[in-house]
């Protein structure tokens, strides 16, 4: 069964502002795409329509601008932060994106690797368990 919630909570906010709460105490950065190494690859392990399975920093920029619902905001489900290997720290996030009415909430787990207190790799994954 779907559940759609027409209702933002109170914790609920904008996609990036969660990120960096998932991110803050290792980047150097005040906003998402500045704590976001030039470098760095987004995978993303599902199929939305018109979205690659891969791309850089900038082509996941355009493409957000060019998708993004203006309504939308998420909140953190669970957060893990994995800190044994040296000189990496790896963030597991899982969230939930809620749309605007009439749209299905969607939950994500999205895995940062830090490294030099920059983002290099984002691997992105849709819950299809509901």
């Amino acid at each position: 069964m779907e559940k759609n919630l027409s209702e933002h909570s109170e914790k609920s906010v904008r996609f990036f502002d969660l990120m960096m709460e998932g991110l803050k105490d290792h980047v150097d950065a005040e906003t998402f795409w500045d704590a976001v190494d030039e470098n760095a690859v987004f995978k993303f392990n599902y199929y939305f329509p018109n979205l690659p399975k891969e791309m850089g920093k900038l082509k996941y920029k355009e493409w957000l601008e060019e998708n993004t619902n203006s309504g939308s905001s998420a909140e953190f489900i669970n957060l893990y932060k994995d800190l044994s290997t040296p000189g990496q720290t790896t963030i597991i996030m899982q969230y939930v994106v809620r749309f605007k009415p009439g749209i299905p909430d969607m939950n994500f787990l999205s895995i940062a690797t830090v490294k030099d207190n920059k983002v290099v790799a984002w691997d992105d994954y849709l819950d299809t368990s509901k």
